[in-house]
């Protein structure tokens, strides 16, 4: 018959401790992923109402051309922050609010390739990054 000394206690309650610390860590991770995750669908949510009301407009989108980005996106980074205001986010994906902007805008590109006329969404989200870095 094996007997529990003080010593194999005093080993179970540290590895326990230990096993309870790892355990905490992961649930504190695992609540951060649920809540990056609940965020991610209210903005995709979001996203996709705005598109579908440009899409009830059925008007044609509006054409911006290359002198005029600059100041495009400059106005669309201050709409992002009053956006992100409104909704009471600390961060607004950016990139979903870019395909709304490319759902009703398109950009004149500053190449001058044959059929090659108006930028892609990766582009418009280059641009707005670039403008967000300023």
């Amino acid at each position: 018959m094996n007997l529990m000394t003080k010593k194999l206690l005093e080993e179970r309650l540290e590895r326990t401790k230990q096993r309870y610390v790892r355990q905490q860590e992961r649930m504190e991770n695992l609540l951060c992923s649920m809540q990056n995750n609940a965020e991610n669908i209210r903005q995709i949510e979001y996203v996709l109402a705005m598109m579908e009301r440009v899409r009830k407009q059925r008007r044609r989108h509006r054409i911006v051309s290359r002198t005029e980005v600059k100041e495009f996106f400059m106005y669309a980074s201050r709409i992002y922050d009053r956006i992100q205001h409104r909704m009471h986010i600390q961060h607004l994906n950016y990139t979903y609010f870019c395909y709304v902007i490319c759902s009703r805008y398109l950009f004149e590109s500053c190449l001058h390739i044959p059929n090659r006329r108006f930028v892609s969404p990766a582009t418009v989200i280059s641009y707005f990054k670039k403008e967000r870095g300023r």
